[in-house]
Parts: C-alpha cells; structure tokens; sequence
C-alpha cells in the first residue's frame, strides 16, 4: 500500500514537474517527445469540421492524446522500420512534396491552358524531320536546315501534304500526305500540341522541336470539342491487304445481317452471334465511350452523325473490315472543376510539368545564393566530347576529384557526386557523350537543388510538416491497429463468444408492428377511416382503397423511426426523429405487434465484433495511458488558433 502511494506521488510531483519545464506551446508531452498545440490545431482542424459529432477543442483534446499513444507504441515496436512502411511513407512523403517543388501560378496556368485546349479540336498536317535519340550538334544542324529548307518551298507556294509526302520522316506520310485529322490536348507531345494549338487555322507553325525532331504544322481547322459517343457495332472483319474476293464475301455478310437489325432484331443478340469483334460482341457490341482521335475517321465521323433518332449507322467500311454502328449515347466535355484532378495528373506526368520546377529552381538558386564552378563544369565537359577516350579513362581522369562545381547555402556539389550519377545513367555512353553531356549536367544539379529542397520544407513550412506528420502516424496506427485490435477481435473467438454473451441484451430484433398504414389529407376521411380500422382490425388494404380514393394505404411491416405519425400512436413516442410521409398529413395503423426478438450470435457477428474491437480498443488505450504517462498542458490552448470550437 505504502509503496503504491508513493508511486502514485512521484507521478504526480513528475506531472508538475513536467508541466512546468514544458514550453507553454506545448500541449501534449508523452515520453520526450513534445507536441506543439500548433500541431493540434492542425489536426483539429483538418478533421473535426468533418466529423458527424463534432467537438470543442477541450473535448478533442482525448482524441488527440489515444492517437499519439497509438502512434508511440507503433515506434516502440519497431514498426517504423519496417520495409512495407518506408515503401508506402516514402512515397505519400513525394507526393506531398510535389506542389512545394513546382510554382503553383505556373500550374495554375498549365491547367487552365490544357482545360481549354480539351475544349478544342485541331485538325493539322505535318512534316517531321528526325533526329537520333542523341543528336550531335551536327546532326541537329543538318535537320534543321532539311526542315528549313522545306518551310521555303511552302512559303514559294508548294502545297504542303505534297511536300509531306516527299520530306516527312514520318512512315505514315506515304500513304496519309501528313494529315492527321481532329485531335485536342493531351494527344500529342506538347511542343507539338503547343505549335499545333498556337497557330491559327490556315496558317503554318514556325519549326518546332521535339524529341522525335523538327515538325512544321499546317492548321486546316478548330472547333469546339465534340466531346464523347457511345456505341455498340457488328463487325465483319477482315486484315490489310486482303484479296477481293475476301472483301466481297465479307461485304455479303455484313449485308445480310443488315437486313436482320432493319427488320427489328435486337442489335445486343445479332452482335453475340454475328460480330468478328468478339470482345465487343460478349457486351452485345457494345464499345467505350470515345472522343475525337481515339477511333479511326471512317469509324469516327459517322459514328458522332449518329443521334437517338437515326440511331443505327448504314453498313461503313474502315480499314479493319465492315461495320454496323449503334447510338447509344452522347455527352460533352466535363467541367473544369470536374476534370481538374484529372488534367493535374496529365500534367504531371507529361513535359510540362517541367514549366513550373523551372520557376522553382530559379527561386531556389537566387535565395541559397547558388553559384556554379564553370571552370570545373567546362572541363569536365571538353573531357567528355574526346571523342577517342573510353568511359573507364574518362572516370579514371576524375577519380577522387572532389572539387566543388556547385555551391548554394548550406550545400555544396562535388565532382565525385556527378561522377557517381553518370556512372549509373545508361545515357552516358562513350558514342553519346559528347550529345549528352550538356543536358545531363544541367538535370542532374537541377534535381540536386530540388532534392535539398525537399529536406528544408518540414523547416519552411510547418503545414506540410504536420501534413507530412499525420500521413506517417496514420499508416502506423493502421497498422498497429491491425494487430492490436482489429485482427484480434476477429481471430479471438472464445473472447467473441464470451463479450456476445456478456452482452445479449444490446444485440435484438427490435418490437415491429404487422399491418396496415392509412394515410390521407383529407380530414374526414381520416376520422371515418380510424373508426372503421378501429372496429375492424382484419380490414383489407382494398376495402379501404375502395372507400377513400384519395388515400394512399400500406400493408407490411414496419419499426420505430420510419414515421413520425406511427411513432406517437404504436410506440407512443411524442418527439420522434421519423420524418412525415410527403404529400399526407394524416395516418393510423392498425395490426398486431411482433415482440423484440434476441439475436443470435451468428444473426449479429458484424456488429459484435465491432463492438468487441471498441471494448479491446479502450482497454488496450489504458493500458498505453499506463505505460507512457502523458501529460497534457491545458495552458497552451491560450496560443490555440482563435476558430469556433462550438458544436455545431
């Protein structure tokens, strides 16, 4: 008893302690480990405006406490460590990273550029002159004085899908003359996409390069997005280059089964027996939605002149074979707001995306001061361009070299570190080097700036410090909470059986009432109707759909909450939460009243295994509580941000 008191005390004089040598900012200290209330605002924030039970930040204070001690249990087992975490963290940790790293006015920008270019359609030629995957200086020249050459001769006056014939690197030229029909963003690369969308209709981009080359665009037309159709066909296909005799045959079938779906048969079966598109044909013909550029124009074009009207095509011949086409719907491009997710990952994934980490890095550069060595960075490039020397001497040459080639504040580049980079990058080989090295060079020390970066934005900004904080404690209370509570519930069934029978009475069919609900907005009818349904309880629901035309009546079962009106008169519930059925305002019930039946363990198990999964919850947070001690520094909610913590 003695020693128990005493412990006891020292517990108490260490929370005083504790309390006082804390910093009157922080909240919550477990261990020594402090937590800022700034955090906790945070978090409050973040999720208790979404709650269905809202909480004043006194109250919150709880929820925030079993949390940390969740998560601090988590690291005392080691779950940090583990291989599957630092995967999944890891990546959550990039991700979140990625708006800090990229200027948001510019992606701003990128988006509301790419929203409305999927609002249009181009329909362009083009030329393309090639380029090696990595050019030397003398092959781009020789390119671009091919495309320049070529560029002359439309502006004396050549057409120019004659000229895409005779020039174009471009296989398809030979057959197309460089037409590429109707195509909106995203389609295309976007240098391409950008000289093809900037160039007004019956005009010529200047040279664009690309990565496949050097491009001229010829613009024949723009129009608004014709957004998407649905359709089912049946096809009779047949490959390039088949023999006529072939064509004709298939030209037969698709003829005949033609004639089946004019006649009236269902399309759906006509397609399951008839259509060579097996994969359409087991969905009775039916194909994804597509937009313009996504099927070709000989399926494309009729497919879109189709409407609920003239909703089967006549028979259409594309490259592939036959085809016989069913509308089945139409819709227009989505919203900005609707497609802003969508077109943010487009991007991200696509080169543009480099348009706001060059605004970045030029802001980066300016405030850590950065500097470049080109004294060093030159002659690492001129020992490059030796055309005559290996990779093993060029590495050689800069074995151990640890002469600095960038510096900026608090960080600093060594020639060591890009020697180890270009070792492991398969673009510096010693036929390429000489082509790559410039651009290598400038991504690999962009990419250095930005991953130092990365390890400053906790410091920079505390919102994605506290960000970065929950996703990291979320994935390790999932985790801990898998073992602890959820897989043991579960796979303890001797405990499960025990809390069932512990708790019987909470687990129930509840009383119901079988029988007849009359409902009406007449007066009388409801006073005359109630004394007959009160004398006769065995009336039928058409006895009394006879005698009031105008009532609505109801035979079946039915349970507390689902009418404000039956609630008071069966169940004698003055102030009930049931909601009145539209359009009546009256109601009686007559029938016979089904008792509250006991559940058994095999009707209820979903929601005894919950509930158990809450009661190992809050014995195992008690357990956390004794073992950790938490303190919590009331004081601090003074510096709290100052929203409304009423309940709402």
């Amino acid at each position: 008893m003695i020693r128990t008191n005493l412990i006891l005390f020292l517990m108490v004089v260490l929370f005083s302690a504790g309390s006082l040598a804390q910093s009157s900012h922080t909240l919550l200290t477990i261990g020594d480990k402090e937590y800022p209330v700034e955090e906790f605002d945070f978090i409050y924030s973040k999720n208790n405006s979404f709650s269905e039970d809202p909480k004043t930040k006194k109250e919150y204070i709880d929820l925030f406490v079993n949390y940390k001690l969740k998560v601090h249990e988590a690291l005392a087992q080691g779950m940090d460590t583990m291989p599957s975490f630092k995967k999944e963290y890891n990546y959550y940790k990039d991700e979140l990273a990625k708006p800090y790293l990229s200027d948001s006015k510019v992606t701003e920008k990128l988006l509301e550029e790419a929203y409305s270019r999927l609002k249009t359609e181009v329909n362009a030629s083009h030329i393309l002159i090639t380029l090696p995957q990595n050019p030397t200086p003398e092959d781009t020249l020789t390119a671009y004085n091919k495309i320049s050459t070529v560029l002359n001769k439309f502006k004396e006056g050549e057409d120019f899908n004659k000229l895409a014939t005779e020039y174009s690197d471009d296989p398809s030229a030979k057959k197309n003359e460089g037409k590429l029909g109707y195509f909106t963003g995203f389609m295309m690369v976007y240098p391409f996409e950008s000289a093809a969308f900037n160039t007004p209709a019956g005009s010529i981009s200047p040279i664009t390069r690309t990565a496949f080359g050097y491009h001229l665009v010829f613009v024949h037309d723009k129009r608004d997005n014709q957004g998407e159709v649905h359709t089912a066909h049946i096809m009779q296909m047949f490959p390039p280059n088949s023999p006529q005799e072939l064509i004709a045959q298939k030209r037969a079938k698709i003829d005949s089964v033609y004639q089946l779906v004019l006649k009236g048969e269902d399309f759906g079966s006509v397609a399951k027996q008839y259509s060579d598109d097996r994969n359409s044909a087991a969905n009775n013909g039916e194909l994804p939605w597509f937009g313009t550029g996504r099927m070709v124009p000989e399926f494309s074009q009729p497919a879109f002149e189709l409407d609920s009207v003239n909703n089967i095509s006549e028979v259409i011949q594309t490259p592939y074979g036959f085809h016989i086409i069913k509308f089945l719907g139409k819709r227009g491009i989505k919203s900005f707001e609707e497609m802003k997710e969508e077109i943010s990952n487009k991007i991200a994934r696509d080169e543009r995306a480099y348009q706001g980490k060059k605004v970045v890095l030029a802001r980066l550069k300016d405030e850590y001061s950065f500097s470049e060595n080109k004294a060093q960075t030159d002659a690492i490039k001129v020992m490059a361009k030796e055309a005559n020397l290996s990779n093993d001497d060029f590495f050689k040459h800069f074995e151990g070299n640890e002469q600095v080639i960038a510096t900026m504040t608090g960080w600093e580049l060594k020639t060591s570190d890009l020697m180890a980079h270009l070792k492991s990058d398969r673009q510096f080989a010693q036929n390429s080097r000489a082509a790559t090295i410039d651009k290598l060079m400038e991504t690999y020390i962009d990419e250095a700036i930005l991953k130092f970066e990365k390890t400053k934005l906790e410091e920079k900004y505390p919102e994605y410090k506290y960000l970065l904080n929950e996703y990291h404690d979320g994935l390790l209370i999932f985790d801990i909470s898998q073992n602890e509570i959820w897989n043991k519930a579960i796979e303890d069934s001797v405990g499960l059986d025990r809390f069932y029978l512990d708790n019987k009475a909470n687990y129930y069919y509840p009383e119901k009432l079988d029988g007849i609900l009359f409902f009406t907005n007449d007066k009388k009818d409801f006073k005359a109707a109630k004394k007959i349904m009160q004398a006769d309880s065995d009336i039928t629901v058409d006895t009394l759909k006879s005698a009031y035309p105008g009532s609505q009546v109801i035979k079946g079962v039915f349970e507390k909450g689902e009418y404000k009106a039956l609630d008071k008169q069966i169940w004698k519930i003055k102030k009930s939460d049931a909601k009145d059925k539209p359009d009546f305002k009256y109601l009686w019930a007559v029938g016979e009243i089904i008792p509250k039946k006991q559940k058994e363990l095999s009707e209820t198990k979903g929601q005894v295994i919950a509930d158990y999964q809450n009661q190992i919850e809050k014995e195992w947070l008690a357990q956390l509580k004794s073992k950790f001690s938490p303190i919590v520094n009331l004081k601090a909610l003074k510096y709290s941000k100052k929203v409304d913590t009423k309940k709402k």
